[in-house]
């Protein structure tokens, strides 16, 4: 048996899944669903804080024991930033016996999109103490400009 961290919102989307399955009523509650975060194989999210300011966006994601052979980072053409992450489960003896695992192995990722003010070709990535950082500078905007009408001079009839 593994125990899991606590999830509350974790039944919340299993029965959102339960209820927009048209063929619901065959699925038991305690039944591991399609894409359910409690089956082994799943991708598991990686947490992230984005944070703007007028230089550049920032995004930090938690990737603690991640080497950066282990981490996928590219930014897409229609501006969606992916972050890919894979680690393998370790190899235990047949002596040992698990009392508590949350340490999750398999494929970690997320997805987010990008505001389109953002200079894309000069993202920078860090990895630092299972902190992953890419900083993408906001592009200048666009500055709205008076234009002066040039040609006839106003006319006075009286």
């Amino acid at each position: 048996m593994t125990m899991q961290r606590f999830d509350p919102f974790r039944e919340m989307r299993r029965f959102n899944r339960l209820m927009s399955n048209p063929l619901w009523v065959g699925q038991r509650w305690g039944d591991p669903m399609e894409g359910d975060d409690e089956q082994p194989s799943d991708t598991w999210s990686i947490p992230m804080d984005v944070r703007r300011d007028d230089q550049a966006l920032t995004v930090s994601a938690s990737l603690p024991g991640f080497a950066a052979d282990d981490v996928d980072v590219s930014i897409s053409p229609d501006r969606v930033l992916s972050v890919k992450a894979s680690r393998q489960s370790e190899v235990t003896r047949e002596s040992e016996e698990y009392l508590m695992r949350e340490r999750r192995t398999g494929n970690f990722s997320r997805a987010i999109r990008l505001p389109s003010d953002l200079k894309l070709d000069d993202a920078a990535v860090a990895l630092d103490n299972g902190v992953l950082t890419v900083t993408v500078p906001v592009a200048e905007t666009a500055q709205t400009r008076r234009l002066h009408i040039a040609g006839g001079a106003a006319s006075d009839s009286a």
